[in-house]
Formats: structure tokens, sequence, C-alpha cells
């Protein structure tokens, strides 16, 4: 029984419940001795920690998840969070519950659904989450188009979200529901088909955005160009301009050998008939906007 409870809290970040200790042989008089003697620890009703084992924000979320009970996701913000996404880590912890159940949970936000679909269920480090994809439509109606676009380009970029995935979960939630906004979510999709490429950088998608706001025509992203047998992805370009842009973040060069390549590329490209402008993310729009129409319109 010993070992068979070690491994829960193992497998738990050092979480069990009371149905899971008492399925595994445990008395309530056995547990209670075990919380007085200091051993444990009760958290919430029915869910003990483990004296010393290692506090941190999944432990937090993991206690939610299994006080919610089974099954249970964490969702929305706090799925966000999990995923991988800056900017959730003061939002209050949510979960997701099926419509048949109520827990209920102090400083939590729990939400009920009927229309959990199985590929909208995921695991991460061992917490049940919801799949980023229907996180970012469940809380589509919390963001502006922009930021909602940034949210998408971001979970494109690493790989953690795909176009054909937001397609599949806003078919499947078409309505208006707390926190969803279809109108929003179509929005966002229309601007991103199939073949999308969301840049390689929050710095990219800027400039091409305060370009596209100036009323210039948009660039191409990730344009492939092929010069004596070695291939460039640029960042942003005019190919009937033959005008390529790059955006360099403050650790583009983190080394020499990163320096020389980018020197290099930039050389084979001017070789080419092609003219490089580059921005950083102390260029104004002012800056971007003004270097940029002249070679599409003439000084």
């Amino acid at each position: 029984m010993d070992s068979q409870i070690a491994e829960v809290f193992a497998r738990q970040r050092g979480l069990i419940t009371g149905p899971q200790a008492r399925g595994l042989g445990m008395s309530r008089d056995a547990v209670i001795n075990l919380v007085e003697r200091g051993d444990w620890e009760r958290l919430r009703r029915g869910l003990f920690r483990l004296r010393g084992s290692p506090r941190s924000w999944e432990q937090d979320l993991q206690s939610v998840v299994l006080a919610a009970g089974a099954p249970s996701w964490a969702s929305h913000f706090t799925a966000l969070r999990l995923w991988g996404y800056r900017g959730f880590h003061d939002k209050q912890t949510e979960v997701t519950v099926p419509l048949n159940r109520r827990p209920r949970l102090t400083d939590v936000r729990v939400h009920r659904s009927g229309t959990i679909h199985e590929h909208d269920v995921r695991e991460i480090d061992g917490i049940p989450t919801l799949a980023a994809a229907r996180a970012i439509v469940d809380t589509s109606s919390r963001f502006d188009d922009r930021a909602l676009g940034a949210l998408v380009d971001d979970g494109l970029r690493r790989r953690v979200i795909s176009v054909a995935a937001l397609h599949a979960v806003a078919r499947r939630l078409p309505t208006i529901a707390p926190g969803r906004s279809p109108k929003r979510v179509a929005a966002v999709l229309a601007e991103r088909t199939a073949g999308f490429h969301p840049g390689d950088s929050e710095l990219e998608t800027r400039v091409r955005r305060v370009l596209v706001d100036a009323g210039l025509p948009p660039p191409v992203r990730q344009l492939r160009v092929t010069v004596e047998g070695r291939t460039y992805f640029l960042d942003l370009a005019y190919p009937e301009h033959h005008l390529a842009i790059e955006v360099d973040g403050f650790d583009y060069h983190r080394t020499r050998d990163a320096f020389d390549r980018d020197r290099s590329r930039q050389n084979d490209l001017v070789g080419r008939g092609w003219t490089v402008l580059r921005f950083t993310s102390r260029s104004t729009d002012r800056d971007i906007v003004d270097a940029v129409t002249p070679f599409l319109f003439g000084p």
C-alpha cells in the first residue's frame, strides 16, 4: 500500500485525494492521523499534500483539477498559461467541467460545458487541460482583433496550434457563449488561410501591420529566394520591387557566426538586385513607413 501511495504522490506532484487514499486501502482514521501528525496537509476538502513536496504554480493547478474531480480540465486563461503563453501569470485559475457537475471551489472560476470534444482534451505534465486552440476560441471575446491575432500568431510560431485546428474548433463552436466571440475568431481566421506563415517574431508581425495600417500593400511573409544554390527566407518582401525587409531583435546576432552569415546573405541579395531595409524594435512606425514608401511609389 505504501508503494502505491508513493506512486500517486510522484505522479500528482505530492498530492492525493481522499477517494484515492481510500481506494488504496487507507481508512478515514488513518488519513486523519497523518494530517494530525503533520505528514499530510489538508489543502481542500478531500485533497491532501505530502509534507515537503515542492510548491509550485503547477502543483497549485493540479490541486484545483483534482479537487474539481474527474473529468475536469485547466481551461481559458489558465490553459493558455499552461501552453506557454505569456501575460497570464496574475489571472484567476480557471477550470472546465461537464454540464452535469457543479464543483464548489474557492478562488477558482469554474466553467461548465456540454461541448467538450475528444480533440479538445490534452495533458501537459500530468495536468488535464484543454487544447490551446480551444482555449483561444473560448477566450476570444476577451481580446480585440489585434490582440487575438497576436495570440494566434504566437501559437503558430511555437507550433502549439495550427490554422486547421482553429478552424475545426470554430466550426464546432459557431454560437456566442460567455467569453467566446465567433465573429472575432472568424475575422482573425479570414487573414490566416491555409499556408499562412505567422513570421518568425512579434516584431516582424508589428512591421507588417504598420505597413498595412498605413495603406501600403501587404508584404509577403517568409519569401523564399535562391541565389546561386543558396536558399534564403526573407522576413518580409515586395518581390515585384525587389525590396527585402529584415527585422532584427535585440538578441538577433548572438554569435559571430550568425553575424557573418547575415552579412553574406545581404551581400548575395544586393548582388542580385535586391534592396534590403532593416528595422529593429526601436524603429518607429513613421520610420518604417517613410523608409518603405519610396520603393513602392517613388520619392
